[in-house]
């Protein structure tokens, strides 16, 4: 049985890891991490809007990320919210709708580092991401540009992270020294 939740203006409620659908009305979102640190999202949900832990249909690709409990606040009287069940295997059905998913989730993803992580743990936690099986990057698909921080800083990082072996270049190959890289993201994130 689906539940149903009523909000009043400013009441808050967490989400207990379900999904929900907001049938009526307007809310904020804030993901908090076992940390304590509050992210609030941007942008407001509105009727017919999804809410939930996206992050959870990620393939187990040993991601590092913390725990997050998503908590919404009703911005008017008798916001609803219905529970809203589906399966990552009714995603990943459609392999279009699966790569637009993944995508989304990696764009959110990205941003959702940013406020987690220190700057070194940003460009760790990234280069991991965009890292293949074997745990490489390729060196000509690496710049600055993508990580929105300048290119002094980038490049003051990136030869740290070499300096103490979180990387190492061989060849045309960034190779990440992933053991090292999750024991520094598993605890430094804020």
């Amino acid at each position: 049985m689906k539940s149903k939740i009523i909000l009043d203006q400013y009441e808050r409620h967490y989400l207990d890891g379900k999904f929900f659908i907001v049938k009526k009305g307007k809310l904020v979102s804030r993901d908090i991490l076992d940390s304590g640190k509050i992210i609030t999202n941007e942008n407001h949900l509105k009727e017919g809007d999804l809410i939930g832990n996206f992050f959870e249909f990620l393939p187990d690709n040993n991601i590092i990320l913390p725990e997050i409990d998503i908590e919404v606040e009703a911005l008017e009287d008798g916001t609803i919210l219905e529970e809203f069940e589906f399966s990552a295997d009714d995603i990943f059905q459609n392999i279009y709708f699966e790569k637009m998913l993944m995508q989304l989730i990696k764009k959110s993803m990205i941003k959702f580092f940013y406020q987690v992580y220190d700057t070194k743990g940003y460009i760790m936690a990234i280069l991991k991401l965009y890292a293949d099986d074997e745990k490489t990057i390729a060196k000509k698909d690496i710049n600055y540009e993508n990580f929105n921080i300048s290119r002094s800083q980038f490049y003051l990082i990136y030869s740290k992270l070499k300096k103490e072996k979180f990387i190492t270049e061989k060849e045309k190959k960034i190779i990440l020294n992933i053991e090292k890289i999750d024991e520094y993201l598993s605890s430094n994130y804020d």
